[in-house]
């Protein structure tokens, strides 16, 4: 049987790269689960740089952008039955500068500008900690007890994108960079999603508005209390195809919208149509009362004579 392939892509700037040594315990966590490892470090994602790939790892790009082929290329590859996995952090595209968002808003994700913060029985002062000790029943969840993260953004998904990882409902608010003051602003308290998941074709994605849970950081990282447990269940789900049933729905869902798109461009063009023979019936009116006038009176023609 063919080892499962995983490409992290780094031609971005991304922070995740699995050669640094703040990622040795999740390169050795991929190592004990037995996949082959590339790396994308000397040009755009093309659809040849995507061949033969189970899963894309697009770990927190900074301060580079992603071209509209590129993402084509990414979309066509979760499609296809390929697995993509988007990593960003505290601020996403605004503080990171970079256009991911593009990319998993292909598959209904938006990663937010904010930084998600709370108070817990584990951290009396205010926090971008987050312990997270409920979870929604999913494969990805399996067997876990308390995960922790911090420095992350929420995400707004879409209603075919469904959550794994939300922050608990009391002592939660995000804040916002405001670039005119240079400081953090607070904003609601309420619950947030911190991580997603969709099926989207033959293909999966998961996003995180966190990277530092891939880290060897002593307090948020890898080791810390089941972090690990979820980034194993996270790969070994992406880097599975969708069911055969699944992907049917999934078209009979893409057509159904497809089919309701038609409707609402219809209703339009039937508007333009509408809009364009009323003006048309206006015009000619115009143009009849306009001949009237300038014909000329019984006066004019007397005098003429």
């Amino acid at each position: 049987m063919l080892k499962k392939t995983i490409l992290f892509d780094l031609t971005h700037n991304e922070m995740l790269n699995i050669d640094d040594e703040e990622f040795k315990e999740f390169s050795n966590l991929l190592k004990r689960l037995d996949v082959k490892i590339k790396k994308n470090e000397n040009g755009h994602i093309t659809k040849n740089t995507l061949e033969n790939i189970d899963l894309v790892i697009i770990g927190n790009p900074i301060d580079d952008f992603f071209s509209s082929l590129e993402i084509k290329h990414v979309v066509d590859h979760v499609r296809s039955g390929g697995g993509v996995l988007l990593l960003s952090e505290y601020g996403a595209d605004h503080l990171q500068k970079t256009n991911l968002n593009d990319i998993a808003g292909k598959f209904g994700i938006f990663f937010e500008k904010n930084i998600i913060k709370e108070i817990n029985d584990n951290n009396k002062n205010c926090s971008s900690i987050l312990h997270i000790q409920n979870f929604l029943k999913h494969q990805i969840t399996k067997n876990l007890r308390e995960i922790i993260i911090g420095g992350a953004c929420s995400l707004f998904l879409s209603k075919e994108v469904k959550p794994i990882l939300q922050s608990n409902e009391r002592s939660v608010w995000s804040e916002v960079y405001n670039n005119a003051s240079e400081e953090w602003s607070k904003l609601e308290e309420k619950q947030y999603t911190l991580a997603a998941y969709s099926e989207f074709g033959q293909g999966k994605i998961i996003a995180i508005g966190d990277i530092d849970i891939f880290t060897n950081n002593s307090k948020i990282g890898i080791n810390s209390l089941d972090n690990r447990k979820f980034i194993q269940n996270i790969i070994n789900w992406l880097i599975n195809p969708v069911k055969e049933s699944k992907v049917k729905s999934f078209i009979l869902n893409q057509l159904g919208d497809l089919q309701y798109e038609i409707k609402e461009t219809n209703k339009v063009l039937n508007n333009i149509i509408e809009t364009m023979t009323i003006l048309e019936k206006r015009i000619t009116y115009l143009e009849k009362n306009s001949k009237v006038d300038m014909q000329p009176s019984d006066q004019e023609e007397s005098f003429e004579t």
